[in-house]
């Protein structure tokens, strides 16, 4: 298994140095395009090793340079791209990360930087991979359609299926799905995936059929979401209700519950992983099966809030939601389709590790 991985990572590797190459011929020869220039920069950055901190044969901890590892690279269009973080064959917890809407290639190192956060909050024994194997939506008219998630829920259940033959028997894995993420989990749960828990934040709905986490998954397999104060994404429920108010989910706090003055405080939309915050400790706890510490909130959008346009966003959502309806209908599965999904719960719980450093060439706006 190892091996193979291994053999994966180098192939992507030297797809990239061939990219490289080529965009660079083109560059000298000045006849390479906007995109083509901008590319070139992206493939670089995906190219710079990426130090880690690794333990030796004596047990020592030491730092690590070494080329960064994926299981799939496209560089056409906006590019898509898998990047495992950590050492997925021996991984006792695993998580997949989904990002959302606004995401690239250019993009693609700004996600890493955020599944590294949930690796070293997860604590040691686990593994993120980093899934931005769909288009993501470039755009809020874009994210409005269900399109996006509909063509690439099919294929993160597909890549889940795949996961299972990289990783040990025993390994837990969490889906987490930010954003427009959510919607694409959410279509993956719905044609069959499995996973042993499932976290989504930020979350514009997934379907105006799915109103409860059974609707998703089937025990012991559990959701658990997180919604922060402002966050006008949720509040539009775009895609269906918001799976902060299903009734069977696990909702987790996003602020320090004891009032700590140390903690980050989130808000708005894009701030559940930002280190040292409840958000991103909660998102850890059920990475690594540490369930009975989770910190858990009930509060409404009216408590969360005091902007005007809260309220005014949540009575959009409807007519939002025409704007996909026609693309939602052409697959809608059945409830006893979405059942299917199941999976197992209950991992150790584990110290967190040094955290491990990830150069990158700053990205731009994304969720």
């Amino acid at each position: 298994m190892a091996e193979a991985l291994e053999a994966r990572f180098r192939a992507c590797h030297l797809q990239l140095v061939a990219a490289r190459d080529r965009l660079q011929a083109r560059l000298d020869a000045e006849v390479a395009t906007k995109h083509e220039r901008t590319r070139l920069d992206t493939v670089n950055d995906l190219l710079t090793p990426v130090s880690s901190a690794e333990v030796d044969a004596l047990g020592n901890v030491v730092e690590v340079q070494r080329y960064r590892r994926f299981l799939s690279v496209d560089l056409e269009g906006q590019g898509r791209a898998v990047e495992v973080l950590g050492e997925l064959a021996a991984a006792r917890n695993l998580a997949v990360l989904v990002p959302g809407m606004g995401n690239s290639l250019e993009t693609f190192s700004g996600q890493a930087d955020r599944g590294q956060a949930i690796r070293h909050e997860s604590g040691p024994g686990t593994a993120v991979v980093v899934w931005l194997d769909y288009d993501s939506p470039q755009g809020v008219r874009e994210a409005m359609s269900k399109k996006a998630g509909l063509d690439g829920g099919p294929r993160l259940s597909a890549f889940l299926t795949e996961l299972s033959a990289m990783k040990l028997p025993e390994a837990n894995t969490t889906l987490v799905g930010h954003s427009y993420g959510s919607e694409v989990v959410g279509q993956a749960l719905l044609n069959g995936a499995h996973a042993d828990r499932v976290v989504l934040t930020g979350s514009p709905g997934i379907d105006k059929h799915v109103g409860q986490a059974a609707d998703l998954v089937a025990p012991p397999t559990r959701v658990y979401v997180e919604r922060a104060p402002g966050d006008y994404v949720s509040y539009t429920q775009w895609h269906g209700p918001d799976p902060a108010d299903f009734p069977d989910a696990i909702r987790m706090a996003t602020a320090d519950p004891v009032g700590n003055d140390e903690a980050v405080s989130v808000h708005w939309h894009n701030e559940y992983y930002r280190t040292n915050s409840e958000s991103l400790r909660n998102v850890g706890r059920v990475v690594r099966g540490d369930l009975a510490r989770i910190t858990r909130t009930d509060t409404t959008p009216a408590q969360e809030t005091k902007l005007a346009w809260g309220p005014g966003l949540r009575m959009l959502s409807g007519a939002a939601g025409k704007v996909y309806d026609g693309v939602a209908a052409l697959s809608r599965p059945s409830r006893a389709a979405a059942r299917q999904a199941a999976g197992t719960d209950g991992a150790r719980v584990a110290s967190r590790p040094a955290a491990p450093t990830h150069s990158r060439r700053p990205g731009g706006p994304q969720r």
